[in-house]
């Protein structure tokens, strides 16, 4: 079974707290989570659930529903 987004998010930044239920959970939500911190969670979604984004797709994913939503119209559960 693969993990849920939040458990990538969880394990990347293991020290931040953060509400996986807020819609607008994504880039600058807390401190780690700065641009070098969202492409390095882009890579491993792209490593656990095998697939690549495009560079459109890296730059226009800034929250956690936006990549949900991209996975879910690739057919992936996350």
């Amino acid at each position: 079974m693969k993990p849920k987004l939040t458990d990538l998010l969880r394990q990347l930044f293991p020290g931040a707290a953060f509400d996986e239920s807020d819609p607008g959970l994504g880039v600058g939500s807390f401190a780690e989570w700065d641009s070098l911190g969202h492409f390095n969670f882009l890579l491993l979604v792209e490593e656990t659930f095998g697939l690549q984004f495009s560079v459109d797709e890296i730059t226009e994913l800034k929250t956690l529903s936006q990549v949900r939503e991209n996975l879910a119209a690739k057919g992936i559960a996350a």
